[in-house]
């Protein structure tokens, strides 16, 4: 089952508390996904990580080694976020 199966697009979001204009967004394949999941415990009713989850700065270097995103910003809180596909 490929993402697009299940209508959904996965993202690693980062954002800014004090601006809301700096934000980024780095695409998760659906192989990433399953990989972060190990990581980042989804809720027992969400196995799929529909809902967003923060992404803490002290497990980055295991998200960096799944997602080769690079370092993270000092001036953002991440997050995995999900929406629909096109």
């Amino acid at each position: 089952m490929s993402s697009e199966d299940l209508g959904a697009v996965w993202v690693l979001q980062g954002f800014s508390k004090v601006d809301d204009f700096l934000r980024t967004e780095f695409p998760i394949s659906r192989e990433q996904i399953m990989q972060l999941r190990e990581l980042i415990t989804p809720d027992a009713d969400d196995p799929w990580m529909f809902s967003c989850y923060d992404v803490p700065i002290e497990l980055w270097p295991a998200v960096e080694a799944i997602l080769q995103c690079g370092p993270p910003d000092p001036g953002l809180d991440y997050t995995t976020g999900c929406y629909a596909a096109d």
